[in-house]
C-alpha cells in the first residue's frame, strides 16, 4: 500500500491593519501569490482583523484556513517572560500555555512567514521565516518618527526576530549587508527576494483609460496630474516635493497638479500647513486612503510616479508603476537605481533643484516618458506572482531541511 503524505501547513501572519501601509502591501503579496500559485503547501492565514482579508484577491475564488486572534494587549508578566527568554536564549520560562500557541499547535501549523519583523513565532515556539525590509532608522537616527524608544524596541524585535528565525528574507543585497552591519546577523541566514506588487495590482493590470477615468470621476481630479501614494512619514519626504512644485511654478510658469494617497501619519499636519505656506491648495489633492482598484485608475491615470522617498532599500510603488505602465521619476538612494534601472528618471531626494528638474522633463517630454513605460515593461516582464511564489517555495523548502539538521 502506498504510504500518503500529507502536505506541510504554512501560517501566513497578518499586521494588525491595512494602516501598516508598505507592511501590509507586501503582506498581501506574499499570501496572495503563494495561495494561488503554489500547490506544495497548505496555508492558513492568521490575523487580528477579519476586514483586513477583503484584499486578499486569492480569496476570490479559493477557501483558506486562518485563525483570528485577539488584539489584547500583552500582560507585563508575559512581557516579562519574553525578555527573559531572549536575554538566557532559550526558553528558561514556559510560554507555551497561551491562547496563541495553542491555536497554532490545534491548526498543525508547521512553520511560520512572517512578513514584519515580530517576535510571534519565538514566543510561540514555531519555527518561522520573517522578512525584516529595512533597517533604515539606523540610517536616520533623528528623524521624528524614530525616537528613542522606538529605536530600541527595533533594535531588540528585529535583532532577536532575525536572530531566532530559520532564516531571514530582505529585498536586496544591500539588506542582507544591513542586516551583517548593524545587527551582527549571519549573511548565511539571509535570503533575498525581490519586492512584488501586491495581487490587485495584476488583477486590474489591464484597466483602460475610460475605465480608470470613471472610476476617478468623484474625485473631480485635473485631467493631468502627477501621483505620489505614500503615508504622511517625514522619511516620505513630501516637503521637498512641495517646494519642488512651487519652484516649477517660479522657474518653469507651469503648474503642475499633485495627487497624495495615504494615512495621515506624524507628518501629515506639517505637510498641510506647508501646502498653504506655498499656496498649492489649488494644485495638491488628498484623497486619503483609496480602494485597491482606485489605486490602479490612479497609476493609470497619471501622467507620471514621483516617488521622493528617503529610505530602501528598495521600494513597492516603483515597481507597481513599472506594471501597470506610468513612468517613474524616483529617488537615487540606497537600491533604488538598481530596482528601477533605466525605466526611470532618477533624482537627488535632498535636492529641490534635482526634484524639480526631473519632474519638469517627465511633464513635457511625451516621447520620454513612452520610451520609460517601454523600459517598465521590460523590466517587470518575468515579475510575476507565480515566479514570486517559485522563489518562496524554495525558501520553505530548504527551511523544512535546516529544521530537519
Amino acid at each position: 500500500m502506498q504510504e500518503v503524505k500529507f502536505k506541510k501547513n504554512i501560517g501566513l501572519v497578518f499586521p494588525f491593519s491595512r494602516l501598516f501601509g508598505g507592511t501590509f502591501q507586501y503582506t498581501l503579496s506574499i499570501t496572495d501569490s503563494l495561495i494561488n500559485f503554489s500547490n506544495k503547501f497548505n496555508y492558513t492565514i492568521i490575523h487580528y482583523n477579519t476586514e483586513n482579508l477583503k484584499f486578499l484577491t486569492s480569496l476570490d475564488s479559493k477557501t483558506v484556513n486562518s485563525i483570528l486572534l485577539s488584539c489584547s494587549k500583552t500582560s507585563f508578566i508575559k512581557k516579562l517572560a519574553l525578555f527573559l527568554n531572549l536575554v538566557f536564549n532559550r526558553n528558561i520560562i514556559n510560554m507555551k500555555k497561551n491562547e496563541e500557541t495553542s491555536l497554532l499547535k490545534d491548526s498543525g501549523i508547521d512553520i511560520l512567514i512572517i512578513p514584519y519583523p515580530s517576535l510571534f513565532g519565538f514566543r510561540n515556539n514555531t519555527p518561522y521565516i520573517v522578512s525584516i525590509p529595512d533597517l533604515m532608522y539606523k540610517y536616520y537616527p533623528n528623524f521624528p518618527e524614530y525616537p528613542l524608544k522606538e529605536k530600541l524596541r527595533r533594535n531588540i524585535e528585529y535583532k532577536n526576530a532575525a536572530k531566532h528565525s530559520v532564516f531571514t528574507v530582505v529585498d536586496s543585497r544591500q539588506g542582507v549587508d544591513d542586516l551583517h552591519k548593524f545587527l551582527k546577523i549571519p549573511k548565511k541566514k539571509c535570503r533575498i527576494i525581490p519586492f512584488l506588487p501586491p495581487g490587485y495590482i495584476y488583477k486590474y493590470k489591464n484597466m483602460d483609460l475610460k475605465v480608470s477615468t470613471k472610476i476617478l470621476q468623484k474625485y473631480n481630479l485635473p485631467e493631468k496630474f502627477v501621483f505620489y501614494p505614500a503615508q504622511f512619514w517625514s522619511h516620505k519626504n513630501h516637503a521637498r516635493l512641495l517646494y519642488a512644485l512651487e519652484l516649477i511654478q517660479q522657474k518653469y510658469h507651469i503648474t503642475i497638479p499633485l495627487v497624495l494617497v495615504g494615512s495621515p501619519q506624524e507628518s501629515y499636519k506639517t505637510i498641510i500647513k506647508l501646502i498653504r505656506k506655498l499656496n498649492l491648495t489649488e494644485q495638491v489633492t488628498h484623497l486619503g486612503y483609496v480602494t485597491d482598484i482606485e489605486i490602479v485608475a490612479l497609476y493609470k491615470k497619471s501622467l507620471a510616479l514621483i516617488f521622493p522617498s528617503l529610505i530602501g532599500p528598495t521600494s513597492i510603488p516603483p515597481l507597481e508603476a513599472m506594471v501597470l505602465g506610468t513612468p517613474v521619476v524616483c529617488s537615487n538612494l540606497f537600491s533604488m537605481p538598481e530596482q528601477i534601472g533605466d525605466a526611470g528618471l532618477l533624482f537627488d531626494p535632498f535636492n529641490i533643484e534635482d526634484i524639480a528638474r526631473k519632474i519638469y522633463k517627465i511633464w513635457t517630454n511625451e516621447n520620454l516618458r513612452v520610451k520609460l513605460i517601454t523600459k517598465g515593461h521590460e523590466i517587470t516582464k518575468d515579475l510575476t506572482p507565480k515566479k514570486y511564489a517559485e522563489k518562496w517555495e524554495s525558501v520553505i523548502e530548504e527551511a523544512f531541511r535546516e529544521i530537519k539538521k
